[in-house]
């Protein structure tokens, strides 16, 4: 079914300033046409942004922060969260969550203390012209002016990124962008929403994929310095939406499973096109580091859907271990991407590459979803595993810690008014031991009310509290929280127009 042969990419495709000018006016076109195919489609999909735990919200600088608790000294740095927050729209119907405007949420830790809190909208052309302030450097790319998914430190810079098309956005500490690019590349190539980093060499490896090219993904790596230093094109069908991948520490792992792009959803309107597709088998392909796509084998497994995979490894008989957060055919009947269904299940997969086989083992059957390790076990044999999960409301508000050597778990319940965001993991030090440190993430209030960060001491097992700060502002749910560390004092209020030019957004009263 599939080409048997891969193309070798000896020289990727660079990007110029009229490959970018015509980018921009196709950008334009497709907006213009999803506009129109929006207002007049005839199904009636449940609008988030009706609801106050996802209205969008102003910019703001605040240093009026309530804190309960002892925030840990050695915490010096930010704790980033980015999600979507559409601008300048009357009808936030117009809008799919997945493409709202991008805007990223920062509380700023020191020796500590709370200092301040940021929201600020991320600087792509849209919110530029509609904000009235010059648009940043770099060439554009992408069906879509948006950029609003993931926020993590490399190469010494912030870099705001999704999947499909875009270029990410390379941002100061102090949050202000800078201009689009492929890191320090020229490449004309996408990138993804969720990179790998080896632990060892400090490179960047992800999967990334077009919307606009149902045919190719693209693996890369990305040196500690911002440097592209490999690419490789891999051949695929149907234009599968590859949201994540893994890594161990000698493989990248590729994820083409049956979530395909669908010329009839988008003529339906759908501002995400993609939908579940039986005739697509599902797969994993197994490719060398730094190798070439002729390299990759592929292992076949019944159909299913991983949006987002915790950890991989080589076990002591050498098979390939993955943790994964697995969906079945939640997306056949979904509205917004199977999130307002979230019946994904933790599962450990065992590929053996000797016979080929692929063995599934459900390791917790009850609804969770957004993984989380500690980072220095990226690749390698790990123990604790931590995900978000549904206590009494059809919201994540509480977190489970799996111990996955002794396959037991406990769970930590934030209360039937609490939407908890993505946790980050930081460790109490750089020598200690693995799952021995801090848990935070982004509390969301379901109706509105001021959101919280909240800090959780753990080890293991154990949880307690350690913080809150009560940020005393709403913020809506979002997508991908990462702890940064700041090695100067970071001044949110320098160089800042926070609020201009941002009278017209819709209101978060309801």
């Amino acid at each position: 079914m599939y080409r048997k042969t891969q193309l070798k990419l000896k020289h990727y495709p660079k990007m110029t300033a009229q490959k970018s000018f015509l980018n921009v006016l196709r950008q334009k076109l497709i907006c213009m046409i999803g506009r129109f195919l929006r207002q007049h489609r005839r199904d009636k999909e449940v609008n988030l942004y009706h609801k106050k735990l996802y209205q969008p919200v102003e910019e703001i600088i605040t240093t009026t922060l309530k804190i309960s608790g002892i925030i840990p000294y050695h915490l010096n740095g930010l704790l980033l969260r980015i999600g979507s927050n559409p601008i300048g729209v009357e009808k936030p119907t117009l809008f799919e969550w997945y493409l709202g405007h991008g805007m990223i949420h920062a509380l700023k830790l020191q020796a500590g203390k709370a200092i301040c809190f940021k929201s600020s909208m991320l600087a792509t052309d849209t919110v530029q012209q509609y904000k009235q302030q010059p648009a940043i450097g770099g060439f554009r790319r992408g069906a879509h002016d948006v950029v609003n998914t993931n926020i993590f430190k490399h190469a010494g810079k912030l870099w705001a990124v999704i999947e499909a098309g875009a270029f990410p956005i390379c941002l100061d500490d102090e949050l202000n962008a800078e201009r689009y690019q492929l890191f320090n590349s020229d490449a004309d190539l996408p990138f993804t929403a969720h990179p790998r980093k080896d632990i060892k060499t400090g490179h960047l490896h992800a999967i990334s994929y077009d919307v606009l090219d149902r045919k190719n993904a693209y693996y890369q790596v990305i040196d500690q310095h911002g440097d592209l230093i490999h690419v490789t094109q891999i051949l695929l069908q149907h234009g599968p939406m590859i949201h994540d991948c893994l890594i161990t520490q000698q493989e990248v792992l590729v994820f083409d499973f049956p979530l395909t792009f669908s010329m009839t959803r988008l003529l339906r309107g759908a501002s995400v096109p993609y939908q579940w597709n039986k005739q697509h088998p599902a797969r994993i392909g197994i490719l060398p580091k730094y190798a070439n796509a002729e390299q990759i084998q592929w292992i076949e497994l019944e159909p299913c859907f991983v949006f987002h995979a915790a950890n991989a490894f080589r076990d002591h008989e050498n098979r390939i271990i993955l943790d994964v957060l697995v969906h079945q055919d939640d997306f056949e009947h979904s509205q917004h991407a199977a999130y307002e269904l979230q019946h994904a299940q933790l599962e450990r997969w065992r590929i053996d590459l000797s016979s080929q086989t692929l063995h599934r083992a459900v390791l917790d059957s009850r609804i969770q979803e957004f993984p989380k390790i500690d980072a220095r076990f990226t690749g390698v044999p790990y123990r604790y595993l931590y995900t978000l999960g549904f206590a009494e409301t059809a919201l994540f508000n509480c977190l489970y810690i799996h111990d996955l050597e002794m396959q037991t778990s406990v769970s930590y319940d934030f209360g039937t008014q609490w939407a908890i965001g993505e946790v980050t993991f930081v460790a109490e030090h750089e020598h200690s031991a693995e799952g021995h440190g801090y848990l935070m993430a982004y509390l969301h209030h379901v109706e509105g009310a001021a959101a919280k960060a909240v800090i959780l001491k753990v080890n293991g097992l154990e949880i307690q509290p350690q913080a809150e700060i009560d940020l005393g502002i709403h913020i809506p749910l979002g997508f991908h929280c990462n702890w940064v560390e700041t090695h100067t004092n970071v001044d949110f209020n320098q160089n800042d127009k926070v609020g201009a030019n941002l009278n017209k957004r819709v209101s978060t009263s309801g």
